[in-house]
């Protein structure tokens, strides 16, 4: 080394004159030291010797400038930044210096272009390829394929340099060009200039494709020889040795190939592969000698290696190709026999205890599949379990949401009772289901079925489970959970638990509030004096004790875990005046206040906003009253306090205020009011009575548009909103506008059956029907809207 270190400045390192003249053209503004300048042009000049003056007399000053620019390819280098960063997008967007001078000038003259010196177009189809600029590779290839780049030896060259494109992922030239130009080196018995990396990652291309390409199978039928006889020489060791070998990346794109070829009908050259892979000793004997029981039909040449290179897959720990293979043989029989279901089985076993989010997606259709199948194939209730384990693991809420779809619905609730989520995915089930999804009667079927069948939560998720519930409106699930595990050794996690209290209180407020606005004022249906009204007016009243009983022992237990007011915390204190605010006692919620200065507690935004939620519920004139002096003495209110000064100023129907309190809050920085806010303005503006048409009409087109751009996790994405923005539509006579908010608000987020979306179907169908028959509607998006309703009408 030290010898070659001496003799390396002696050696004599020839330098293009043309290379040395465009330097100083192509680093502008950089202060490059000459060393490094010697280094760059010798490691990137061109492998052959150029003549650019044949060229340069015969062209224009413009093209010569272009021509001396193209010609800097030789020497350009990609800017040395971080992958995936902006500058390198940007870079792909603009062209860089020697590749934009080559589509201008392609542009101008295509022939031109063309006729460029050898080393230049394989320089300019290896970088370009290299660095992903589609628009070269692509112009480059049109050029060769159309005639334009004319004699064997450029096009094969280029040709052979063009196809390193595949290492891409996607590829940058399309399936057609790769297989013209694969077609081109085989005619000219060419492929033997492709490299051992370029004939893998064409055939990893084929194999990566989840579809049929018809130029996948004629670009397989040229490649496989070559990649075949490559994989000869690949045997995997015996002995000791074979306890730490892993196959190399061919042997796995080979695994595909074999699935491949059976799926393109070539089970000849399927079975040749088959046996390499076997003699190699890359398909282990275990994968042999498992034996199921089968049915004659299923002795078949397609099932027989599909299941052998399953359990090959398995033995290396290639699960997502084991699940390809299962998932495609399931999908190209019409009915999964017994042998099948076992293969299924085991791999989907086997690739959830290993599952990763590249290939979950593959098992959920998988177990799927297996639950609603027509053979009555039975699930384990531990796989059932472990999925949803891996799915929390992952993060992947639709998935888990999916599955238990399919469980609870009535076709598999006949057959076999699948179970559910086991200790903390159970709770990030029901997480998921609420707060992300907003599937609400999923939501509320899980919180029944933890009730029905007893399923313990775990102690730290109690509290949790439970409020999510009595948030959303599940109060007699709420009820009977908090009932279940407010007694024995852990009660103290429900019991004592600020969050779940207030939960509880608010969801039982409303209850109380409805119950008597129905007592003080019975419906005019009824007759006050008859029986059956004295009957239900006893019962709601009963109804109302036992509600105003049920709140009072929440609050009276929380109050009691935590002690006196002395030894209780700043926020427990907080949360119980908001409790007692929330139950309409204000003095009692006031006091909880009081007793936090008594202890010369400095109250924060949190306790000011406890009491002006309190006073805007009754008053919200005065409560912007204190507002004003708020921000006079220095306070800075939040979103929080904004928001409920504005609900409550909705509610009481004081739009200008809430108009008002909207432009104070964007003047005071605080722009982003909470999703509550959002929900109530949405209903406020969709209902205004007495507004004009023209307004309620922009107004429901500026709620779609932030229900589209909002969150959907937000409280603005609920059927409840939903119902207010439909009703709107309908009053609008905007058919088209009920249905999109139906289809993203309401469809998957209440039961189909549920009495109030039966009765908004069935508005929006009609209204569909008579605009379709009065030519505002084409009569196929009608049709189309009809079908997602599952409503019936003659369109004439």
């Amino acid at each position: 080394m030290l010898l070659c270190r001496r003799l390396l400045p002696r050696v004599h390192t020839p330098i293009r004159v043309y290379a040395q003249q465009l330097i100083g053209s192509q680093i502008r503004g950089k202060a490059v030291s000459h060393s490094r300048l010697a280094n760059d042009t010798v490691h990137n000049a061109l492998p052959e010797a150029v003549d650019l003056a044949p060229m340069l007399h015969h062209t224009s000053r413009v093209e010569k400038e272009l021509l001396e620019r193209v010609a800097c390819i030789s020497t350009w280098l990609p800017p040395q930044v971080q992958k995936r960063s902006a500058k390198v997008e940007k870079m792909v967007e603009a062209l860089p210096d020697p590749f934009a001078a080559y589509a201008e000038l392609r542009a101008q003259d295509k022939t031109l272009a063309a006729s460029l010196p050898l080393p230049i177009l394989v320089a300019l189809s290896e970088k370009a390829t290299k660095h992903g600029l589609s628009t070269i590779v692509d112009g480059i290839a049109t050029d060769l394929l159309d005639g334009i780049i004319t004699t064997s030896n450029r096009q094969l060259r280029v040709a052979t340099a063009l196809l390193s494109a595949t290492y891409h992922n996607p590829p940058i030239l399309d399936k057609q060009k790769i297989y013209s130009l694969l077609n081109l080196l085989y005619q000219f018995h060419a492929l033997s200039g492709l490299s051992s990396v370029t004939i893998s990652a064409l055939v990893k291309c084929v194999v990566d494709n989840p579809g049929i390409d018809p130029y996948d199978v004629k670009a397989v039928d040229i490649l496989l020889p070559i990649f075949h006889q490559s994989l000869t020489n690949q045997s995997a060791p015996r002995g000791a040795k074979s306890m730490s070998y892993h196959p190399p990346g061919d042997i796995f794109i080979a695994f595909g190939l074999v699935h491949k070829l059976i799926i393109f009908d070539r089970d000849r050259h399927a079975l040749r592969l088959f046996q390499t892979l076997t003699e190699t000793c890359h398909i282990p004997a275990e994968a042999f000698t498992e034996v199921y029981h089968t049915s004659a039909k299923d002795n078949n040449f397609a099932f027989v290696v599909r299941s052998t290179l399953v359990r090959a897959c398995l033995h290396w720990g290639w699960y997502h190709r084991a699940l390809d293979i299962v998932v495609t043989a399931i999908r190209t029989r019409v009915s999964t026999d017994i042998a099948l279901t076992e293969l299924a089985l085991s791999t989907l076993h086997l690739a959830l205890h290993n599952a990763s989010t590249n290939y979950f997606k593959q098992c959920t259709w998988l177990i799927c599949h297996l639950i609603n199948s027509a053979d009555s194939v039975i699930v384990p209730d531990s796989m059932i379990r472990l999925f949803y384990d891996k799915a929390m693991h992952l993060q992947d809420g639709p998935s888990a949401e999916i599955l238990y779809k399919n469980t609870q619905s009535p076709r598999v609730i006949r057959t076999m009772k699948y179970p559910l989520p086991r200790g903390y995915s159970l709770t990030w089930l029901m997480n998921h289901l609420t707060i992300t999804s907003h599937n609400m009667h999923l939501a509320r079927t899980l919180a029944k079925q933890v009730i029905d069948e007893m399923e313990p939560i775990p102690v730290q998720d109690r509290a949790h489970f439970i409020a999510l519930t009595a948030s959303h409106g599940f109060s007699s699930s709420a009820r009977t959970l908090w009932e279940r595990y407010s007694v024995g050794r852990d009660r103290e996690a429900v019991l004592g638990n600020a969050s779940l209290m207030l939960r509880m209180v608010s969801v039982f407020s409303k209850l109380i509030y409805h119950t008597k606005a129905e007592i003080e004022e019975p419906t005019s249906s009824q007759d006050e004096g008859s029986p059956s009204t004295a009957s239900t007016l006893e019962e709601r009243q009963k109804l109302l004790e036992h509600l105003l009983q049920f709140a009072e022992l929440v609050v009276g237990a929380f109050r009691m875990s935590k002690g006196s007011p002395e030894e209780t915390s700043h926020y427990d204190l907080s949360s119980l005046a908001r409790a007692y605010i929330t139950l309409g006692r204000v003095s009692e919620g006031l006091n909880m206040l009081k007793a936090l200065l008594q202890r010369y507690e400095i109250p924060d935004i949190y306790d000011i906003n406890i009491a002006l939620s309190a006073m805007a519920e009754l008053h919200p004139k005065k409560a912007v009253g204190i507002l004003k002096k708020m921000v006079e003495r220095g306070i800075r209110p939040d979103a929080v306090t904004f928001g409920t000064i504005i609900h409550h100023a909705i509610l009481h129907g004081e739009m200008r205020l809430a108009g008002y309190l909207i432009g104070r809050a964007k003047e005071l920085g605080c722009e982003e009011l909470s999703a509550k806010t959002t929900a109530s303005l949405i209903r406020a503006s969709v209902n205004a009575d007495g507004a004009p048409k023209s307004i309620l009409k922009e107004n429901l087109q500026r709620a779609w548009e932030i229900i589209q751009s909002g969150d959907v996790s937000s409280v603005v994405h609920t059927p409840n909103t939903g119902k207010y923005c439909i009703f709107a539509s309908l009053r609008l006579d905007d058919p088209v506008m009920a249905f999109k908010f139906w289809e993203m608000l309401v469809k998957e987020k209440t039961e189909w059956g549920d009495r109030k979306q039966v009765f908004q179907r069935r508005l929006i169908a009609d209204m569909i029907q008579r605009h379709c028959q009065e030519g505002a509607l084409s009569r196929s998006r009608g049709r189309q809207m009809l079908a997602q309703l599952k409503e019936r009408r003659v369109l004439l």
